[in-house]
């Protein structure tokens, strides 16, 4: 859909002017423009410049005035954030003030609402009656207020009796959000003594390292708000000649992200990756995308479909389809499916393109520790140095429908512990690795995961399923070439 921008003229300022109840010397201090200016042009008399007339826009819009075909109107906005035992959803229901009366009966589902005063209970509990209640509002604004509509479908996926939180904003940090997980826990989970065991098991994590987990489902733009581009990676400016035309997208979209992008990438550096990088992660990730049905972009929904020498694999949106020459069944009732050849990779650029997803949002502090490391993903430098294996193991967790990443970036000088922390998980397959070459580390790295300073740090992941750990410093290509053994169910 395209908007086209509403052009303004001296009825609209003043009639925005009234709506806000500013002066005209308000308006000029909040534009940074001359009273002349403002008063001229609601006279009709003198059209200010297009900078000027773009800072008087942007101050009222500033402001909660919003320009429209029948004039301008104050908007309003009730945001929330609906926290349930799966995770949680940000919601912005935006209103003019002629609807204010509709925003007061959506929110008296969940409170109450008495003129400017918005009362919301933070804790709700799942009900026939409360669904019934959303259903009805849908019914009645869902057209209007399309956020409803995901309200309705979270809501009425929980069982009743289920508590579920409204907030007025996700939490900020990571240590807030983990108190907020545990309240909601015993909500629901009175009896289960198992939240008494959190701190133990996270409490030397959170006095050690920052945590961030970018969000991928709905638009998320990193760099978005700066007033010019660079690149993280190249270091170039718009000024001196880097482009920022294609979309850069942070995770691939094979890997069923659409939403988090990267504003810091310019188009040199997004090829580059594309061409160097990402194509040996996403052939590692072959079978895994086909068994959880990862959706991309192209034909078959985006799903994989995989060809090798003996056979083929794909996932038609409801089952996984195997094709192939080469199976044998031995005599306890076991499968083995060989595939074949397929694609090729180069494990060390799967390094580089997970640390390089790291580097995409990692806070702009830390960048400058990290040069050694942005040399070593965008140029290959320091190919010589060897680098620490990464640690993979299965973890049944819940489906998301895009690769997540979670970001541990130390606070405080530690001899032995990363600097920097990536988990990469696409499904139930998670990846744990050290960003290598920051000059916040003293040490090399290497078996970083198995030393006693990260195993007493970050014990959630000791406490995890077996892990596995892959070695990828060869820079030369490999061929895949997967076998699938499917053991018969004793149960």
């Amino acid at each position: 859909m395209m908007i086209t921008a509403i052009e303004i003229g001296p009825e609209d300022v003043r009639a925005a002017r009234a709506l806000l109840q500013w002066s005209q010397g308000d308006l000029a201090k909040g534009a940074a423009v001359g009273i002349s200016t403002i008063a001229e042009f609601e006279k009709g008399s003198r059209t200010p410049i297009a900078n000027n007339l773009s800072a008087i826009r942007r101050a009222l819009e500033a402001a909660g005035v919003r320009f429209t075909s029948a004039g301008p109107t104050i908007f309003g906005e009730v945001s929330l954030y609906v926290m349930t035992q799966t995770g949680g959803t940000e919601m912005r229901f935006r209103f003019s003030l002629a609807d204010a009366a509709s925003v007061q009966e959506i929110i008296s589902v969940f409170g109450n609402a008495d003129g400017a005063d918005v009362n919301i209970d933070a804790v709700q509990v799942a009900s026939g009656e409360l669904k019934k209640a959303i259903s009805d509002v849908v019914t009645k604004h869902g057209a209007a207020v399309p956020p409803l509509n995901k309200l309705k479908q979270i809501v009425g996926s929980l069982q009743d009796g289920e508590h579920f939180l409204l907030l007025p904003a996700q939490p900020n940090t990571t240590v807030d959000k983990l108190e907020v997980e545990r309240f909601l826990h015993r909500l629901n989970h009175p009896d289960d003594q198992t939240n008494d065991d959190w701190d133990e098991l996270f409490g030397a994590l959170l006095a050690s390292y920052d945590i961030s987990n970018p969000r991928t489902d709905r638009r998320t733009l990193v760099g978005a708000n700066r007033s010019s581009h660079f690149c993280r990676f190249c270091g170039r400016t718009a000024e001196t000649g880097a482009t920022f035309k294609k979309a850069a997208h942070i995770i691939p979209t094979a890997l069923g992200n659409d939403h988090l992008k990267s504003a810091e990438e310019c188009d040199d550096c997004n090829e580059y990756f594309g061409q160097h990088t990402e194509p040996s992660l996403i052939a590692m990730l072959d079978i895994q995308r086909v068994f959880l049905g990862t959706q991309g972009r192209g034909k078959n929904d985006g799903r994989p479909e995989l060809r090798f020498a003996e056979g083929a694999l794909s996932h038609d949106g409801s089952k996984v389809n195997i094709k192939s020459r080469s199976v044998a069944v031995d005599e306890a009732g076991t499968f083995t499916v060989d595939l074949g050849k397929g694609a090729s990779l180069t494990p060390s650029a799967v390094y580089r393109a997970l640390v390089k997803m790291v580097l995409s949002v990692v806070a702009d502090d830390q960048l400058p520790f990290l040069k050694e490391t942005i040399d070593w993903v965008r140029n290959n430098a320091h190919a010589e140095r060897r680098l620490p294996t990464v640690a993979t193991a299965t973890v049944f967790l819940p489906p998301d429908p895009s690769a997540q990443l979670t970001i541990y970036t130390r606070m405080q000088p530690h001899p032995r512990l990363p600097h920097i922390v990536g988990e990469f998980r696409l499904g139930c397959y998670m990846y744990v690795f050290a960003v290598p070459f920051s000059q916040q580390d003293g040490w090399d790295l290497m078996g970083f995961f198995d030393d006693a300073d990260f195993s007493g740090t970050f014990k959630h992941y000791m406490a995890t399923a077996q892990w596995a750990h892959q070695d990828l410093n060869r820079q030369m290509k490999v061929v895949m070439a997967p076998k699938l053994k499917f053991v018969r169910s004793t149960s």
